[in-house]
């Protein structure tokens, strides 16, 4: 017993100091630094650091990211509507959700860059009809990307979500005698209030902290994020005043935790939600379809960038196929290299960070009485997402810059799993949850050890769990470019970083090129997720179907010995 809680301890000890190392002492250090005075007093320093500069772009990265995230917010609504409430289609809607999640998996910076090649002067589109409808460079092409950004994770939390309500309560309240328009409220609209209002949150998050898309169509508009990598990697750094630009981007994340602690208590719940059989309604269903296929037509049409641009001997002006952008690509050892270390450091980051979530939540979630540790782990685990990952970014680059860690792939990999880290242990902790808290009292007085139950018994339990959480860290890390952009270095350089750097030169044929095999990177893992996940699918399914099997298989192996 003694050995038992002892390993446990330890694995708590550790995790906490895991987040005290890499978590609260970085952000620290840059408070610190943010606070200093050199010269004059700390009154005057914050006086010169609220300049008109700072408070341009930090008004239009909060108009900016309220309007995409509204944006986004009421488009994924009637999508996930029109996917749930619609009769368009199953292979229809099965098809034109799996474009919407498609950026998904390619980094935001690549957007900017697609969609200068699309609608600028020279785009492709420009081209084809003739005419440019409006300048990229900007407000139209910074919240084109945002939405693009934005809409497929919205999309998904709202689908999900609209998929556990109860259908039945619209025909009770169309027989009451409400409107069309006070049943959506009622049945639709009240119960999701919670929902939308924390993708409307997520959605603004994600475009206020986002560096990718204002640094590639953000022309001469300043935003936090550009303010802030300038403070740090412009030609005359400032590490006191990038630091006071990271402080104040913690603003909205402090909020946005206020906001979502109270809508916790706003959660409806259906005991048993049953799909609904839908009236007959062709217009409804076209005007959706029309919706779904405009918003994947439209995705589709941007990306098409990365298969034609670099197959083309030099847009726009030799339009001949050719295989040479291939070929220079292949015979450039930078590129190479760089996409190796992508491709490692998302494995590296997607098995450790699993792992590591993974023992956390085991921590928090499988025991009965739950101990001061675990509760604190638990509460920083649960606000690592809603740091933005520049501010990560520039505190590590402060703390750690005159360690061994500095300037290697690890650092890059510790980064990003701190990052990411509350999805992944949120979905363990759920599955952990689920499961019978006397599958360890058992296995004590069958003599296993803590270690071995979890090995024989609770991972095998969740390796559909386990399974999503290494996908969710690989994805990520092959296209996180805000807690990295600042960690890089010449031998440890990432793809999303190497687009910003690849920019700079001008060289968009090789920038397209590295966005190309990062997609076809994650499309491949995708594919093997999905194979994987189906496979333990159906041996969970065959278990299921026998399990008179299972119990005899004991009296069996008792007749044998006999």
């Amino acid at each position: 017993m003694k050995k038992v809680w002892s390993l446990k301890r330890i694995t708590s000890g550790f995790i906490l100091v895991f987040f005290l190392i890499f978590l609260v002492l970085p952000l620290g250090k840059v408070v610190m630094t943010a606070l200093s005075v050199e010269n004059g007093t700390l009154v005057e320093s914050l006086k010169q650091f609220f300049d008109q500069k700072w408070q341009l772009s930090f008004l239009n990265s909060l108009k900016f990211s309220l309007i995409a995230a509204s944006c986004s917010t009421l488009l994924g609504f009637f999508l996930a509507y029109g996917n749930n409430f619609t009769n368009a289609g199953k292979r229809f809607l099965k098809v034109n959700t799996s474009i919407l999640q498609f950026p998904m998996l390619l980094p935001t910076i690549t957007y900017g860059f697609v969609l200068i090649y699309a609608f600028g002067k020279q785009g492709l589109w420009t081209k084809l009809l003739q005419h440019e409808w409006f300048n990229i460079y900007g407000s139209i092409g910074i919240l084109l990307g945002f939405i693009i950004y934005t809409l497929p994770p919205i999309f998904l939390l709202i689908n999900n979500s609209m998929a556990y309500l109860d259908n039945r309560l619209f025909i009770v309240s169309r027989l009451m005698g409400d409107s069309w328009w006070q049943s959506l409220h009622r049945t639709v609209l009240s119960p999701l209030y919670r929902v939308l209002a924390v993708a409307f949150l997520q959605g603004f998050f994600m475009s206020f902290t986002d560096f990718g898309i204002p640094s590639a169509v953000g022309g001469q508009t300043p935003f936090i994020t550009t303010l802030l990598y300038d403070g740090f990697m412009g030609t005359i750094p400032d590490f006191q005043y990038g630091s006071l630009v990271a402080l104040t981007m913690l603003f909205p994340s402090i909020i946005s935790i206020l906001i979502l602690n109270h809508l916790q208590k706003k959660v409806v719940r259906y005991e048993k939600p049953q799909a609904l059989v839908l009236k007959k309604n062709r217009f409804r269903d076209w005007a959706f379809r029309s919706l779904f296929i405009l918003t994947s037509t439209f995705i589709l049409g941007v990306f098409l960038i990365l298969l034609v641009i670099p197959f083309l001997t030099n847009w726009p002006f030799d339009l001949q196929p050719t295989l040479q952008n291939f070929a220079a690509f292949l015979q450039d050892d930078s590129l190479l290299t760089t996409l190796k270390n992508s491709l490692l450091m998302a494995l590296l980051t997607a098995a450790i960070g699993t792992i590591f979530a993974y023992f956390a939540a085991l921590m928090t979630s499988r025991e009965k009485k739950i101990y001061k540790i675990n509760q604190l782990i638990d509460s920083v685990s649960t606000i690592t997402n809603s740091i933005p990952g520049m501010v990560l970014g520039v505190a590590y680059l402060l703390i750690f810059s005159s360690s061994s860690l500095h300037n290697t792939l690890m650092i890059l990999v510790i980064v990003t799993v701190v990052h990411y880290f509350a999805t992944p242990y949120q979905m363990a902790k759920e599955a952990l949850q689920k499961m019978n808290l006397n599958w360890e009292n058992t296995a004590k007085l069958m003599g296993d050890r803590w270690i071995t139950t979890v090995w024989r018994i609770l991972i095998p339990n969740s390796k559909l769990t386990i399974v999503d959480m290494f996908s969710y860290y690989f994805f990520n890390a092959m296209v996180t470019i805000s807690a990295v952009v600042f960690l890089t270095s010449a031998n440890t350089m990432i793809i999303t970083a190497k687009l910003k750097e690849l920019q700079h030169f001008g060289r968009f044929n090789d920038i397209f090129m590295l966005s190309l095999f990062l997609l076809l990177i994650n499309l491949i893992m995708q594919l093997l997720t999905q194979l994987i996940k189906r496979r333990l699918t159906n041996e969970q399914k065959k278990n299921s179907c026998f399990p008179w099997l299972y119990r005899l298989s004991p009296i069996i192996k008792r007749l044998q010995q006999r």
